[in-house]
């Protein structure tokens, strides 16, 4: 419903710019091959001691929306493996340019989209298909939902990955996004515990879905998800 239409556009203004828009998420194909050479003065530059390169172009049906550069250092320690990478965006030639991705739109928008059908309708396209809605529960005969709840709900569904989230962003803002400064050793080992609080989290919320509970984000913004009874099931003989 929402990356499809941003990678329409995204075909169509990578044709226009020769490639200095771009987006690289959505329904795509990707086609990788390996870099025969790696461009000089990249920036930030690549991991020191880099043993690979690879080039991948994301096409929407054949239609390119995106050409990315991957530059890697993979070290083996026993049965660890390391691998640190720093990737650049490639302009239609090839050549590493600082372009505009669509992708950041396209997430918030999706995100609007979400809190505004949830705010106007009560319930997203995925949502009447299945026949179920959000509803408010201190009024749950209205047909909407408040819009300070509906931020709410989406904000909480994603708590368990905010310290994730905060930790990419803060060592991304001190290194400037230097895969050789940001990728260390400690930065790995935060990345697991971060990893497993937002698996933690996830699993509690599969539990409280799977045994039919309203799950913490519905307790937290004052809503639930209930059987859409206006979407009247089909008679029989019909």
């Amino acid at each position: 419903v929402v990356a499809v239409p941003f990678q329409v556009l995204a075909v169509i203004l990578f044709a226009m710019t020769s490639g200095m828009v771009q987006m690289h998420g959505g329904l795509f194909f990707n086609a990788c091959d390996v870099a025969k050479t790696i461009p000089q003065s990249l920036d930030p530059p690549p991991p020191h001691d880099s043993n690979f390169a690879r080039i991948c172009r994301i096409s929407l049906f054949g239609a390119p929306t995106g050409i990315t550069l991957t530059v890697g250092r993979m070290t083996r320690d026993g049965l660890t493996t390391t691998t640190v990478t720093q990737s650049y965006m490639l302009d239609r030639n090839g050549n590493p340019i600082k372009g505009i991705s669509l992708d950041w739109i396209a997430l918030l928008t999706f995100l609007a989209y979400l809190v505004g059908m949830i705010w106007k309708r009560g319930r997203t396209i995925g949502g009447q298909v299945v026949g179920v809605k959000v509803v408010d529960t201190a009024e749950p005969d209205r047909s909407w939902v408040a819009m300070h709840k509906a931020i709410v709900r989406y904000l909480a569904i994603a708590i368990g990955f905010v310290p994730g989230l905060a930790l990419l962003i803060y060592q991304r803002s001190i290194t400037s996004g230097n895969a050789d400064d940001m990728f260390t050793e400690g930065f790995f080992r935060w990345l697991i515990v971060a990893g497993l609080l937002g698996l933690v989290w996830s699993v509690l919320l599969i539990i409280q879905i799977a045994r039919k509970g309203d799950p913490v984000y519905d307790r937290l913004a004052g809503t639930a998800v209930v059987r859409d009874w206006t979407i009247e099931p089909a008679k029989s003989g019909e």
